[in-house]
């Protein structure tokens, strides 16, 4: 069921506490106003019943009814019932009666009465049953009670029970109107802050990314605007990274781009094939440099806490992950006649993490190795193993890093000035992301320029 309206919501739930005690209340109200209404009118019953039973006459061999008739219209006269009466002999003969009265299940011992309900003819009546006793010296009779039956219809115990139920129940249903009325206005006000919230954010402008004020907020909605603030943080340092990437690669594409339209209109000025060919393997290689800046952006963002790649993390063999890489990296090295050797540990070297990002990591040290190794040169790439931590170190013998730079290595766009290789200053910041997405440590060691450069990045062992 889709709850549209949560004043409703909570308004039908204490309804549905209310309306069970209001229905037992009636219940109770009407046991006990039927209740008060026999009581009233049954000590009236037992005194017609006595009175009659006062005009029985005994004789020796015979039972009869003294009752005149003037006697007998007072005994039957009420403004609102029909009276009946029947009375019982010994020999459980009729000695008189008005009507055939039902007779109780069981009668009532000697000198006592009961009270019971039955219908005569449709009607609901309400009967008492006395047991008259005889004198001790009327033996000659096989018992020794005479039952006064005396009954009445209901009309007024009816409209006396009806009338203290109204009198009980309508006070109740008016208090649950109020009561009620009260409750929605009380809904209503206690979700007023949502309103306001409600308000709040519709008048704000788009680009307002502060976080909203839970001082005077209830303590109810209060963890619902802690949360939405906690969001609101992390949507502007989103937004913070994507205005800081739009400006980066603005900045970094303006360059290169200029340049690949200078080189274009070089060479379609030019007649000379052997310069148009010059002007075209320009516009290769810038192309190329262009995209190696672009593909180098996408990792940053992707590398990026908040980047657009969700860090799903599985178990890796980072062995044969480096391994895989580094076979990738031959053919490149090879053309610079660097001696790429990769170096193999024995140890199990499994962690957890994103295969794609660490791939990414592997290429970028590899990949600045080989840029910043002279020709000649020799790269060692391998992994390493302790009893928490499994190590991928990329080692080379090429320009090395300076003690002043070495601080500053991680930056975006960082490239040392005096430095001839071609670069976008991208590669170490990608790496350092990836190791901080992964709670890894990077090691750089270097003595100094033209002393080569050791990258260690320490993962956590995975618990296998």
């Amino acid at each position: 069921m889709s709850v549209r309206s949560l004043s409703k919501l909570l308004f039908a739930w204490l309804m549905l506490f209310i309306l069970p005690v209001i229905f037992v209340s009636a219940v109770v109200a009407y046991y006990l106003a039927n209740q008060y209404a026999n009581l009233a009118y049954d000590k009236s019953l037992y005194r017609k019943a006595l009175a009659l039973a006062d005009q029985i006459e005994i004789n020796n061999t015979s039972i009869k009814v003294s009752l005149p008739q003037v006697a007998k219209e007072l005994l039957e006269f009420d403004e609102e019932d029909d009276v009946y009466f029947r009375i019982i002999g010994p020999y459980g003969d009729l000695i008189d009666s008005n009507v055939l009265l039902p007779l109780p299940k069981k009668f009532p011992e000697k000198d006592k009465h009961l009270y019971y309900n039955t219908t005569l003819e449709s009607d609901h009546i309400r009967i008492v049953a006395y047991s008259f006793p005889l004198e001790d010296g009327n033996s000659q009779f096989p018992t020794k009670e005479i039952y006064v039956l005396v009954g009445e219809t209901t009309q007024k115990r009816d409209l006396m029970t009806n009338e203290i139920i109204l009198g009980m129940v309508v006070p109740q249903l008016i208090l649950v109107l109020l009561v009620s009325a009260l409750l929605f206005y009380g809904i209503k006000r206690g979700l007023k802050p949502l309103t306001k919230i409600k308000s709040d954010l519709n008048q704000r402008d788009i680009n307002d990314l502060s976080p909203l004020n839970s001082q005077s907020a209830p303590e109810e909605v209060k963890p619902l605007l802690d949360a939405f603030n906690d969001l609101l943080v992390k949507v502007k340092k989103n937004v913070s990274l994507q205005q800081r990437f739009i400006s980066d690669a603005s900045h970094q594409l303006k360059t290169p781009l200029a340049g690949l339209k200078t080189q274009a209109e070089l060479a379609l000025r030019e007649k000379e094939p052997e310069k148009i060919q010059h002007a075209l393997h320009q516009i290769n290689q810038a192309s190329s440099n262009l995209s190696h800046l672009v593909n180098q952006l996408l990792s940053l963002t992707k590398a990026e806490p908040d980047g657009s790649l969700f860090l799903a993390k599985e178990i890796i063999d980072l062995q044969s992950l480096a391994q895989e890489v580094t076979s990738e990296w031959v053919n490149t090295a090879l053309k610079k006649e660097i001696d790429l050797e990769f170096c193999n540990s024995i140890a199990s070297a499994m962690i957890q993490g994103n295969a794609s990002l660490i791939k990414e990591l592997m290429h970028n040290l590899i990949d600045n190795a080989i840029r910043y190794t002279h020709q000649g040169g020799k790269i060692t790439v391998g992994i390493k193993t302790s009893e928490q931590f499994v190590t991928f170190f990329v080692q080379d013998n090429g320009i090395g890093i300076s003690q002043k730079h070495q601080a500053q290595i991680f930056e975006r766009f960082f490239r040392v000035l005096d430095s001839n290789e071609e670069g976008c200053g991208l590669g170490l910041t990608i790496v350092k992301e990836i190791a901080e997405r992964h709670h890894a440590n990077i090691v750089l060691t270097s003595k100094g320029e033209n002393t080569g450069a050791l990258f260690e990045v320490h993962f956590l062992k995975a618990l296998i």
